[in-house]
C-alpha cells in the first residue's frame, strides 16, 4: 500500500510539473512610453513570440484558428502589437517602426527571456526582419509563415493574380489597376473591391469562404482597437524591400510559402535572402495554420524543437 501510495504521489508530482509548466497567463506590459501592451503565455518549452500581421489585425486570429498546435512543443507568446487587438492605443501616435521594434524588445526583457525564436505571419515579416536586424543576439530562429518582406511586389503579385482572375474584367477597371501613375496601394485595395463584387476575392487567401469567414469572425471578436491599421500608412519605412536587410541575418530561418498565397505571392520567398534559410511550400493559401494544420505542424514543429 505504501508502496502504491508513493507511486501517486510521484504521479502526482510529475503531473503538477508539467502542468505548472504549460499553464496560460496573460497580462499587460507597459512600454517605456506607457503604452499597455496584451501578452499571452500558452504551453511551454522553448519561448516563442507570434508576431502578428494586418498590418494591425492581432494575435488571436492565429491561436484561436490552428496556431495553438505549436503550443505541444515550446511555449508560444501571443503579443497585440500597439494599437491593435487587446492593446492600448499609442496616446502619441508613434507607430513608426523603431518603435514597434522597441515593443518586442521591452515585451522580451520584461518577460526575463534571453533569447527567443520569431514566429511571424504575414505582414509580421517585415516587423520580425528589422527587428532580427536591430537586435540578432535576442533571437535563435525564426520561422516566416507566408510573410511578406516586401509590400510593393506583394501588392504588384496580388493585382496580377486579380487580372487574370477576372479575364472579363470592364476596360475602364483594368485601365485603372494597370496605371503606374496611380497609387499602387490605392490600385490594390481597388482589385479587393473587384474581386468581391464576384465573390472571389476570398481565393486571394483561403481556399475555402466558409474558412475566409471564420478566420474573419475569430479576428473581429478580439479587435477592440485598429489604431494600428489606420496610422502605419504614414509611415513610409513599412514599405520598402527589407530583402538587403535578410542578407545580414546569419540566424536559422524556416520559410513556409503557400502554393496559392495570392496576397502575398507565391514566388516571395525567392527575395528573402537568409544566409541560413531552408524555404518549404505548403499546398494552400495564407492561411495554412487553419486550412493545412497537419502539414504545417510536420514542416514547422521539429525545426522549433530543434531551433
Amino acid at each position: 500500500v505504501l508502496y502504491c501510495m508513493r507511486k501517486l504521489f510521484m504521479l502526482l508530482l510529475i503531473a503538477f510539473s508539467f502542468f505548472a509548466q504549460a499553464q496560460t497567463d496573460s497580462l499587460f506590459v507597459t512600454t517605456s512610453d506607457s503604452v499597455k501592451l496584451f501578452v499571452k503565455r500558452a504551453g511551454s518549452g522553448k519561448p516563442v513570440l507570434f508576431i502578428h500581421g494586418g498590418p494591425g489585425s492581432n494575435s488571436a486570429y492565429f491561436e484561436y484558428s490552428g496556431g495553438n498546435v505549436f503550443e505541444k512543443d515550446v511555449q508560444l507568446i501571443y503579443l497585440d502589437q500597439r494599437g491593435c487587438g487587446r492593446s492600448d492605443n499609442a496616446p502619441n501616435k508613434d507607430y513608426s517602426l523603431q518603435r514597434i521594434v522597441k515593443d518586442f524588445e521591452e515585451v522580451r526583457q520584461a518577460l526575463g527571456i534571453k533569447q527567443w525564436t520569431l514566429m511571424p505571419h504575414s505582414f509580421g515579416g517585415i516587423l520580425a526582419t528589422e527587428y532580427a536586424y536591430q537586435h540578432p543576439t535576442s533571437i535563435t530562429s525564426m520561422v516566416y509563415l507566408n510573410c511578406t518582406i516586401d509590400v510593393t511586389a506583394s501588392a504588384q503579385s496580388g493585382i496580377a493574380k486579380t487580372l487574370q482572375m477576372l479575364p472579363n474584367i470592364k476596360a475602364e477597371d483594368k485601365t485603372f489597376l494597370t496605371n503606374n501613375s496611380i497609387n499602387l496601394f490605392e490600385r490594390w485595395f481597388a482589385s479587393f473591391g473587384m474581386l468581391d463584387k464576384v465573390g472571389l476575392r476570398y481565393q486571394l487567401f483561403f481556399d475555402s469562404k466558409e474558412a475566409d469567414s471564420l478566420h474573419s469572425d475569430v479576428t473581429q471578436k478580439f479587435a477592440h482597437h485598429w489604431d494600428l491599421q489606420q496610422n502605419v500608412w504614414n509611415h513610409p519605412e513599412y514599405f520598402v524591400s527589407f530583402a538587403p536587410k535578410t542578407a545580414s541575418l546569419k540566424m536559422p530561418v524556416l520559410i513556409i510559402g503557400g502554393t496559392r498565397d495570392y496576397t502575398i505571392g507565391t514566388d516571395h520567398p525567392k527575395l528573402m535572402q537568409f544566409p541560413n534559410a531552408r524555404v518549404q511550400y505548403i499546398g494552400g493559401g495564407h492561411a495554412l495554420y487553419m486550412e493545412h494544420q497537419a502539414e504545417l505542424y510536420k514542416a514547422v514543429a521539429p525545426f522549433l524543437r530543434k531551433g
